[in-house]
C-alpha cells in the first residue's frame, strides 16, 4: 500500500517536487536576446536546456559573465589576464575579443516563449551568436567540466540554412 505524503504542521500535505519535471510537462522555454544588436543565443545550440531553471543550473548560464564584462583594463582571473599578457590593473594590450563585453550596456533579456511581447519568435530573425560565444567561452574557462558544447546540428541552424 503506498504511503500518504507527510502532513505539515499547518495541516497541508507536502507533495514531492519531482512531478513538476515529468517528461510530459512542457514548460516555458527561454532564449537570450540582445535588442540593440539584434542578436540571440540559442540554449540548444549550446548543448543545454531552455527552461529558466536549466539556464541557471548549467554552464550555459555562465556565458553572461563573459558577454557582460565591462572594463578597459585586465588582470588575474580576468578574460584579459596574465595568460594574454595583461598586467594586474593594466591596460589591455592584446587583441580585443569579439565576445568579451559584447553585450555590456545593451538592452538584453532572457525572454520566454509564453511572453506576450512575442520577442521569443521575433528573435529568430536576429543573428544567432551561439557558436562564437561557445568558442570564446571554452578558450576562456579552460575547465573541461565547464565547457559548452556547440551543436551545429541544432534545429535553429537548420531553419537558417533552409531560409
Amino acid at each position: 500500500m503506498p504511503r500518504a505524503p507527510p502532513k505539515r504542521a499547518c495541516g497541508c500535505t507536502r507533495m514531492p517536487l519531482y512531478p513538476l519535471f515529468l517528461p510530459h510537462t512542457m514548460g516555458q522555454y527561454f532564449k537570450a536576446v540582445n535588442l540593440d544588436k539584434k542578436e540571440y543565443i540559442c540554449p540548444w545550440c549550446l548543448g543545454g536546456g531552455a527552461k529558466l531553471w536549466e539556464w541557471a543550473a548549467n554552464s550555459q548560464g555562465s556565458i553572461f559573465t563573459l558577454l557582460l564584462r565591462k572594463s578597459d583594463e585586465g588582470g588575474g582571473g580576468d578574460f584579459y589576464g596574465y595568460h594574454k599578457g595583461c598586467d594586474e590593473g593594466g591596460p589591455i594590450r592584446c587583441p580585443l575579443s569579439p565576445v568579451a563585453g559584447r553585450w555590456a550596456g545593451d538592452r538584453i533579456a532572457l525572454v520566454g516563449d509564453y511572453d506576450s511581447s512575442r520577442l521569443y519568435d521575433v528573435a529568430d530573425s536576429f543573428r544567432n551568436i551561439s557558436k562564437e560565444v561557445a568558442e570564446e567561452w571554452n578558450a576562456f574557462i579552460e575547465l573541461p567540466e565547464r565547457k559548452i558544447h556547440h551543436r551545429p546540428d541544432c534545429s535553429c541552424n537548420e531553419s537558417r540554412v533552409a531560409a
